[in-house]
């Protein structure tokens, strides 16, 4: 179902693995191995609720993106009504 996007993504310069999970936690498709995506599946999610949390009580409107900033790689997360897309991608180094 999402084969055809995960593998778009993943050919952008960069990125190093593209996973579809649910709402809940349950990976729906990834282009990483089973073990590390069920992982990184469940804790994602788990923080994409805390992050909701904390968007609602600022009160500016939902949460729309969230970055995770890594040294030298970054988790891209896009949140939406039933499922949530995370990318991992390495950093674009600076010069």
């Amino acid at each position: 179902m999402f084969q055809r996007t995960l593998e778009s993504l993943g050919k952008h310069e960069g990125v190093k693995g593209v996973i579809v999970t649910s709402k809940e936690g349950l990976a729906i498709s990834s282009t990483m191995d089973s073990e590390k995506t069920e992982k990184i599946a469940a804790l994602i999610t788990s923080l994409v609720g805390k992050a909701k949390s904390v968007v609602k009580e600022i009160g500016e409107g939902p949460l729309r993106f969230l970055t995770i900033d890594i040294e030298n790689k970054e988790v891209l997360v896009a949140p939406e009504d039933e499922a949530v897309l995370i990318v991992l991608r390495e950093k674009k180094k600076v010069e």
